[in-house]
């Protein structure tokens, strides 16, 4: 209902509830309290009559004890009241059917999730969708499959929701989005078992969607390495070949970083470093790089570099395993290390001419080769992302290599004044643990330490580990 106020008196006056003069321009009142008397307009009042009403047509509730009792407002119980208050908060169509507006929210769910796959992923989506094959998009995929299964749904249902309260801030979303979590988690135990659907493209997205998730909220501290775990498990079931094409082959492209990165966090090698899944690199390296697209002349260089970048955490498990550097192990491992160095010292160059070479075209400077400087930085893009990556990792195996190639006494003891520090012999350059790693570090990664919150970019931060392979902030603490 709207309605106007009955006094006549300037605004400031009825809000002090004192009597107006009503003198023009400015009252008398606003003058002796000395401020600017803020006139005599009447506006509009909108009042929620729904108390009022739910009172004067509340329905009486009989008396249990008294079959002919009058019927008194008193007579209705308290929980009655409490309701009439909850539902005159509610919207008309709430009261009329109060899951009208979950199911209206849940059926938004698909396309909400395809604005947060363009918003939170801009440059893995968009240099990479040509990748995808003919027609072939992520978000219309979910978008057609929605529906289908229960914990599909569930789990797009709790990454949409919490895009929405990222973006509204408002709790009750933030609440949704976890109770859709919750079930996501209980939907997918109950589908495990299935030999059928344990290797179903649904079942993967599902498991990728939820380690999403658990990136960015961060529920325990290594809820996303568990999701990783089953993404692995799950790939490693289906085979290479599930991975060339379909949704299947986005998933590969869209997970293989953070594969990378659960390695790192872990201490172990990556499964897209054994042979088999090496070779899927090298098929997909081939038919992408023939595709028409502004990205598709990247793809060489771009999928020789990944080929290497995957052998970074087996190359630092097998150096925490090494007791003496002197060893054939140890020789062995400078050696491949070595070559890694060597193949990402040409590969990393030959990236950044590409990159120099594409923006000078963009400019408009149309030559037959690059023309130089190449300049120090490049927009964020994938292949400027990887080649961050690239570089970052060479500085990491370059650091590792000279480890290995330090002579015996080094291996002993870091620097010689250590032993003359710690030993009351200064002749006794033993090893205190002979038997041990001789090598005692450990990697990390942006990852595997968090996202920080006050990060201005914290909402596109996946999209950045994404692009440098996982080893997004990744340095060897020795």
């Amino acid at each position: 209902m709207v309605g106007v106020p009955y006094s006549k008196g300037c605004l400031l006056c009825r809000e002090r509830r004192i009597r107006c003069d009503q003198s023009m321009p400015h009252c008398m009142q606003c003058r002796k309290y000395g401020v600017a008397c803020p006139g005599y307009k009447r506006p509009w009042q909108f009042q929620d009559e729904g108390p009022r009403l739910q009172k004067h047509y509340q329905k009486k509730l009989p008396n249990a004890g008294h079959s002919k009792s009058k019927h008194h407002p008193e007579a209705i119980p308290c929980n009655s009241s409490i309701r009439s208050q909850v539902v005159t908060n509610l919207s008309i169509d709430e009261r009329v059917y109060p899951a009208l507006i979950q199911q209206c929210f849940i059926s938004q769910q698909p396309r909400v999730f395809k604005e947060f796959v363009c918003a939170a992923f801009p440059t893995m989506f968009y240099h990479n969708e040509f990748r995808f094959g003919d027609g072939f998009t992520f978000p219309d995929w979910a978008l057609k499959n929605f529906g289908t299964k229960p914990y599909f749904d569930a789990s797009v249902s709790c990454l949409s929701a919490q895009y929405l309260a990222h973006l509204t801030g408002d709790p009750s979303i933030q609440h949704f989005s976890r109770q859709k979590y919750s079930q996501a988690l209980a939907a997918i135990r109950q589908v495990l078992n299935s030999d059928e659907e344990a290797s179903s493209d649904a079942l993967l997205i599902a498991v990728i969607l939820l380690s999403f998730y658990e990136m960015s909220t961060r529920t325990t501290q290594d809820a996303w390495v568990c999701h990783s775990r089953a993404v692995k498990h799950i790939m490693m079931k289906r085979g290479m070949t599930s991975h060339l094409s379909g949704a299947g082959r986005v998933c590969h492209f869209a997970y293989r970083p953070f594969l990378i990165a659960a390695a790192i966090y872990e201490g172990e090698p990556c499964f897209l470093g054994e042979d088999d899944w090496q070779d899927l690199a090298a098929i997909l390296r081939a038919e992408d790089s023939q595709k028409k697209s502004e990205w598709s002349f990247y793809i060489d260089v771009y999928e020789t570099i990944f080929i290497e970048l995957v052998k970074c955490p087996k190359y630092m498990q097998e150096a925490r395993e090494i007791t003496s550097i002197t060893s054939a192990k140890a020789r062995l491992l400078e050696r491949r290390v070595a070559i890694t160095c060597n193949q990402l010292r040409t590969l990393t160059d030959e990236l950044r001419s590409l990159l120099a070479s594409n923006n000078q075209r963009k400019l408009g400077i149309l030559f037959r080769g690059f023309i130089g400087p190449e300049p120090n930085g490049f927009p964020e893009t994938s292949p400027s992302l990887l080649l961050s990556a690239a570089v970052n990792t060479l500085g990491i195996l370059e650091q590792l290599l000279a480890r290995l190639a330090m002579p015996v006494y080094v291996e002993e003891a870091a620097f010689p004044w250590e032993i003359v520090a710690s030993s009351p012999n200064p002749q006794n350059t033993s090893p205190s643990n002979a038997s041990g790693p001789c090598l005692d570090f450990r990697l990390i990664c942006e990852l595997g330490e968090g996202i920080q919150k006050d990060d201005p970019r914290a909402f596109t931060w996946l999209d950045r580990v994404a692009g440098s392979m996982g080893l997004l902030g990744a340095k060897a603490i020795y």
